[in-house]
């Protein structure tokens, strides 16, 4: 499968390397590709360095990976090539405020996930990888039983390629459900940055449900 993933931080850039150690190919997107050349050179031969337009054109399926307070230009550079096409949204709607502290951008109301597939209705938005801190990912990749979870959630159609790119990245896929029910995946959340078990977030979310009804 060929991954565009848009956004060449410390995520797209680790999820790159598992990909392609899986044997995908990968296009790393920048506003200034040819900076990606010594990264595009680590990752090896099925890997390449693109805009974010000509990343979105390219990709099977896309991997959106930027900060929150570049999402909508990077969205604005990606909607003219997104339909229909399953984009992966790993962003996070956290900015630094004044001190150093995080804070959302989103209404505590609001969830991530339906947020986005409102900014790129003609995309098949699943929402996966936000909540792990990229060493965690770096570091409990392909971990002996019991593999460390990977939630996800969308529509039913669109999970599937996604569960497998979770696996193939070395982590166990845990459906949460459509997009709706996605809120666990946004900051904050009991699974924010918590190496989890599949049995460990469903136990969670169990619990998480039970108190929700008292």
């Amino acid at each position: 499968m060929k991954i565009g993933i848009i956004g060449a931080g410390d995520v797209g850039q680790t999820l790159a390397k598992l990909w392609t150690q899986a044997g995908h190919s990968v296009i790393l997107s920048s506003r200034h590709p040819e900076t990606l050349e010594s990264i595009i050179q680590k990752l090896g031969p099925t890997a390449q360095a693109a805009t974010v337009a000509q990343t979105a054109i390219a990709g099977d399926i896309l991997l959106l990976a930027v900060n929150y307070a570049t999402v909508d230009a990077a969205l604005a550079q990606m909607a003219p090539h997104v339909t229909n096409k399953i984009v992966i949204d790993a962003t996070n709607p956290l900015r630094y405020a004044d001190g150093g502290n995080l804070e959302r951008v989103i209404g505590d109301r609001e969830i991530a996930g339906l947020v986005m597939a409102d900014k790129l209705p003609n995309a098949r938005i699943v929402k996966a990888f936000t909540t792990l801190w990229t060493g965690y990912l770096q570091q409990h990749a392909h971990r002996p039983y019991p593999q460390v979870a990977v939630a996800l959630a969308g529509n039913a159609d669109n999970k599937p390629a996604v569960a497998s790119l979770i696996k193939d990245a070395g982590f166990d896929p845990v459906d949460l459900g459509p997009l709706a029910e996605s809120r666990p995946l946004d900051p904050p959340s009991p699974s924010w940055n918590q190496v989890l078990t599949a049995d460990a977030v469903r136990s969670q979310l169990a619990q998480t449900s039970k108190l929700a009804t008292v």
